[in-house]
């Protein structure tokens, strides 16, 4: 736990230390917009960024505007991992939620699931498809849940060449980078 620790603390550095962030955002946006998994899918999970996170907003937009239903999680004041579909990213819709977080005003329920590809945070990863969060277990858990197709988006600095990880830690099908598109390669699917 120790290690996992000293690699959130390293990796956040990383990732604020990251220059020109809007460009590699966009990038990373627009190889997500090519990847047949984002063509196909008739419906997504994607979070809100926040902070020095990869910027996904523009990313809903498109999606939206494409037709496809869009749902992103949402903390209730429990701190339980909740889903809501959202019809766009007008901040005027939207309140601050738990840890910075933006909740929609309206909640419109949604089950992993729900959705063909979940579109996942990160603070690092390594080829294997396996990544590092807040340490919350969140996505894990969100993971294990919904059974779909899943696309991790970060800055190639955030790469690591392997990461610590346990049974539960779930593997990503998918990471999309300002370089490249990366197939993960995890041998426990």
């Amino acid at each position: 736990m120790d290690e996992k620790h000293r690699l959130r603390r390293e990796l956040m550095t990383r990732r604020d230390q990251t220059t020109g962030r809007d460009v590699r955002s966009e990038a990373i946006r627009e190889r997500v917009l090519a990847s047949p998994v984002f063509q196909h899918a008739r419906a997504i999970h994607c979070y809100l960024s926040i902070r020095s996170e990869v910027d996904t907003h523009f990313l809903i937009a498109i999606a939206l505007t494409q037709g496809k239903a869009v749902a992103i999680p949402v903390l209730d004041s429990n701190r339980r991992l909740r889903h809501s579909w959202i019809n766009g990213i007008d901040p005027a819709d939207f309140t601050e939620g738990v840890f910075g977080t933006l909740a929609p005003r309206v909640i419109r329920p949604v089950d992993p699931g729900d959705w063909d590809l979940t579109i996942v945070p990160m603070l690092g990863f390594d080829r294997d498809g396996y990544r590092i969060g807040y340490g919350m277990g969140y996505y894990d858990r969100l993971l294990a849940a919904a059974p779909t197709t899943t696309l991790g988006v970060a800055f190639s600095a955030q790469e690591v060449a392997a990461l610590p990880h346990a049974p539960h830690d779930m593997p990503l099908d998918f990471i999309a980078t300002e370089d490249e598109m990366i197939e993960a390669c995890a041998i426990l699917r």
